[in-house]
């Protein structure tokens, strides 16, 4: 069998849910109580290549998550480890051969179904507790009723050592009064506080637990969390169901879940926001107007402040219908475009002072084609085109590779992920 040429992930796909049935590698069976072991035979040596622009061949995969079981998992690469996450529980697999190095399950009842097969699965998020790194996760749990006291659905946080998967402290925090149903979504956490998003973008509330007494530490209701960035969670505000109402971009405090600023901006019927980085400080938000509004459609707004950062204000975002943006880690950010008027798609790089470095455009006269983008880390740009995969560098937007073998969305020094439609997600080895 040829090398793969992986269909070119949107680059939405790099930052979205990422679907997959569970299953694959070859650990022991997953445990309320954490760490469940390794398998028996050793990872292969892991040689780094800082950024990798080739990958193994393809019939030398290894599936993170599979098609034995029907459930949706979110992934998230760390080195040589991808951490899944589903409604059943929490895994670590080696991106370089396929084991299954620990599974933990909730301590508490699994709730069947919470969110009616809506698929929202929490993310594996990492937090510094105690000065040493955690990895998080939160689950739909029931605890059993008795006599007339009837079942009460819970959400269960769990704190684990991601070497090992032994649990730290599992704590469980009361659902808001409006959200008995539905799966918590984690949505990201710093030092001291801890996002779960319960509901969708029209029927939401969020509520932040403290890492510190394992308690809530306050409830938005309306409001749907969709990440955290330098203190904030941002998301979607009166998001309660309301239809006389429209729904605003919001930021709110970390500590306390107080809003902090609101977009400036028409009242929406709804809007995508998408983090460009951990860390990044900044997000792109796809605006879906009430009214038509010509100033509004894709904007880039730094996540403290909910504007537009001030050496990239909204002019430059203009016409836009989309946009979406990443950040490589080395001082680069990658954006891809779509224009209203004409559809024309665009990828381009900025700087740190928000600088645009080049530019790909449909109609530019360079007879290039413009890459779906999937990912990008350390220089590189991960994507492809009709001709198959491709690896821009980020500073000059330049090939570098035009078959580095698979199109990932998420990329290590180590390894690559790829989402497939009939095996799920699976990693390769970086071997260039």
């Amino acid at each position: 069998m040829g090398r793969r040429t992986a269909s070119a992930l949107g680059i939405l796909a790099a930052l979205g849910l990422l679907t997959a049935c569970g299953g694959g590698g070859s650990g022991d069976a997953d445990t309320p109580d954490g760490g469940a072991g390794p398998g028996t035979s050793a990872s292969p040596a892991a040689k780094s290549y800082d950024p990798p622009v080739t990958f193994e061949d393809p019939g030398a995969q290894h599936i993170v998550g599979g098609a034995l079981d029907d459930e949706a998992w979110n992934v998230r690469l760390d080195g040589t480890t991808a951490y899944a996450v589903s409604d059943g529980g929490v895994r670590a697999v080696s991106a370089l051969d396929g084991r299954r190095l620990w599974s933990v399950k909730p301590q508490g009842e699994p709730t069947e179904d919470a969110d009616h097969g809506a698929g929202s699965v929490s993310r594996p998020v990492f937090a510094q507790i105690d000065g040493k790194r955690a990895l998080l996760a939160a689950f739909a749990v029931t605890a059993p009723g008795s006599g007339t006291t009837p079942d009460r659905p819970l959400v269960e946080v769990t704190a684990l050592d991601p070497g090992t998967g032994k649990r730290l402290w599992t704590t469980t925090v009361q659902r808001p009064g409006s959200r008995e149903q539905g799966d918590p979504v984690l949505v990201g956490a710093n030092a001291d506080t801890a996002v779960i998003r319960l509901g969708d973008d029209r029927h939401a509330s969020s509520v932040g637990v403290a890492l510190g007494t394992h308690k809530a530490a306050w409830t938005a209701e309306g409001f749907a969390a969709k990440f955290v960035d330098t203190g904030v969670t941002v998301g979607l505000a009166d998001a309660n169901g309301e239809t006389d109402g429209g729904i605003s971009v919001q930021g709110v405090g970390l500590a306390d879940g107080k809003p902090a600023w609101t977009y400036d901006g028409p009242e929406l019927l709804g809007a995508t926001l998408a983090p460009v980085g951990v860390g990044a400080g900044v997000f792109t938000a796809d605006l879906d107007p009430r009214a038509y509004d010509e100033r509004d459609g894709a904007v880039l707004l730094t996540a403290s402040t909910g504007r537009p950062p001030a050496s990239y204000g909204s002019a430059r975002t203009a016409g836009l219908s989309s946009l979406t943006c990443l950040w490589d880690e080395r001082g680069t950010t990658v954006c891809a475009s779509t224009a209203r008027e004409n559809g024309h798609k665009r990828v381009f790089a900025l700087d740190t002072t928000w600088k645009e470095l080049w530019s790909i455009e449909e109609g530019d006269g360079t007879d290039r084609l413009v890459p779906e983008i999937s990912t990008a880390w350390h220089g590189a740009v991960y994507g492809g085109t009709e001709n198959g995969p491709v690896i821009l560098d980020a500073r000059t937007g330049e090939d570098r590779a035009a078959d580095g073998g698979i199109t990932p969305f998420a990329v290590s020094a180590y390894a690559g992920l790829v989402r497939t439609p009939a095996a799920g997600i699976e990693a390769y080895r970086a071997i260039g």
